[in-house]
């Protein structure tokens, strides 16, 4: 069955192009669009394939997005929605007030040491303004964007899963083989997006992922809901001595619940599962009650890395399949919606021309495209990681940030990715962290040597 006849609408009166001239030779018959089931078929519609679904849809392509489950689903996360992500919705026609407008809303991060050192700062960027998260679980987010996609001109299917990808050389088309109950059927697109999450099996057949067998590159993440009815309208994090490389949460939701868990950094001697529930209900269980909660669900993050390949012949990878994942704070979202756009602009242009190889312009250019767009926050994300690594130092800070409160403001609103990461480049923020570690090394001299004779 094709997918159904779109009308162009906003950027490309497309039809137009699938038979042009292509440096001085017309495109072949078996590249033609009327050939195809589908110009691009998305597969996975969570946030960076629906928004790559709602794109190529708002640009007159004929977009089939599978889904293998049916919705509401719910999807292991943070659930944490960046301001940053307003500017990728407007792109598609959506907002953070039309899919989230019920969220709760996030001020500020409080940050406590394993030594119990505490501060609190509000996110601000560079001018002062406040910059709050939106909190709100997956189960109703990735609903709302892929009905937007849906409504935009995307081919939403659930319950169709995608056993098979295989390219055609010859006629330069993918045949998806795809499962819906108990029929199969076969669908030819010259374009697939895989945003089917961090195991992408689509990915590791194509050489583009890392295999499922391997730790390293991966962090660990437990995650559950409890009641909250606090008012207090922080994201909370917890460090803890027995948990070297990773921390607890708590970001309060919507509706009386909130979010809470832990999370261990990716590392060859991370601890088992049984450690880390036994860590999550020392530190957070001091803080909610955790009796009755529902049991914690675990997830593997991946973890980024600037020369993984993310395209092939026919095929790009998108969100977590690409490993697109924040490695200091695990956020996701945003740089899922943002890679669903790269992909779609690269998309586009490789059907206006009708180049789908790898080693061509139009699919070389998504890979150049995201490495310019994450590869800054993504390698001071992994210097972020060492720094927590160091507890002497962390305590250093966050001691100088309990009693400067523009100083927590600056900390929190960079781990809340208020400001950029580049902020901490600036030799002003050196000079304090500098400054901290000489004021605490001379109380730390004083402490030593007691009261004078």
């Amino acid at each position: 069955m094709p997918v159904k006849r779109r009308e162009a609408t906003d950027r490309s009166s497309s039809d137009h192009c699938y038979s042009r001239r292509i440096r001085g030779r017309l495109l072949p018959a078996h590249m033609l669009r009327q050939s195809w089931d589908a110009d691009v078929i998305v597969v996975g519609a969570g946030p960076a394939g629906s928004s790559a679904a709602a794109d190529l849809a708002r640009r007159g392509h004929r977009v089939l997005l599978l889904e293998r489950e049916s919705f509401p689903r719910d999807k292991v996360c943070g659930d944490v929605l960046l301001p940053s992500l307003q500017k990728p919705l407007s792109a598609i026609g959506t907002s953070l007030d039309i899919l989230a407008g019920d969220a709760a809303t996030i001020h500020g991060c409080g940050f406590t040491t394993a030594t119990n050192i505490h501060a609190t700062g509000t996110f601000r960027d560079r001018q002062g303004n406040h910059q709050p998260w939106r909190i709100l679980p997956r189960v109703l987010f990735d609903e709302r964007l892929a009905r937007h996609a849906e409504r935009c001109g995307a081919d939403l299917r659930v319950r169709h899963s995608v056993e098979e990808v295989t390219w055609d050389q010859q006629k330069q088309v993918n045949i998806v083989t795809v499962r819906n109950r108990s029929s199969v059927n076969n669908y030819h697109a010259p374009l697939v997006i895989a945003a089917n999450g961090a195991f992408s099996r689509f990915g590791q057949r194509s050489g583009l992922h890392q295999p499922r067998n391997s730790n390293r590159g991966y962090s660990v993440a437990l995650r559950t809901y409890v009641q909250y009815p606090q008012q207090e309208r922080i994201f909370e994090v917890f460090a803890d001595a027995d948990l070297k490389r990773g921390c607890c949460w708590l970001v309060p939701g919507p509706h009386g619940m909130a979010n809470v868990g832990i999370g261990t950094f990716d590392s060859p001697n991370r601890p088992t599962r049984t450690n880390l529930e036994s860590i999550f209900r020392k530190r957070i269980g001091q803080r909610v009650n955790l009796d009755g909660c529902a049991p914690m669900a675990g997830w593997l993050l991946p973890g980024p890395c600037l020369t993984r390949r993310t395209v092939t012949d026919g095929l790009l990878l998108v969100g977590d399949a690409a490993g697109f994942v924040d490695p200091f704070t695990g956020h996701g979202i945003h740089t899922a919606v943002s890679s669903g756009l790269l992909a779609s602009t690269a998309s586009h242009h490789a059907l206006l021309s009708g180049m789908f190889l790898h080693h061509q312009m139009p699919l070389r250019s998504y890979e150049k495209a995201w490495r310019k767009a994450f590869g800054v926050d993504f390698v001071l994300g992994r210097l972020f990681q060492r720094l927590h690594h160091d507890q002497r130092l962390l305590d250093k800070i966050m001691l100088h940030a309990a009693h400067n409160h523009l100083w927590a403001d600056e900390v929190m609103s960079i781990i809340g990715h208020a400001l950029p990461r580049s902020s901490v480049m600036r030799p002003s923020l050196f000079s304090r962290i500098i400054r901290s570690q000489l004021s605490n090394r001379g109380a730390d001299q004083q402490r030593m040597s007691g009261p004078a004779a």
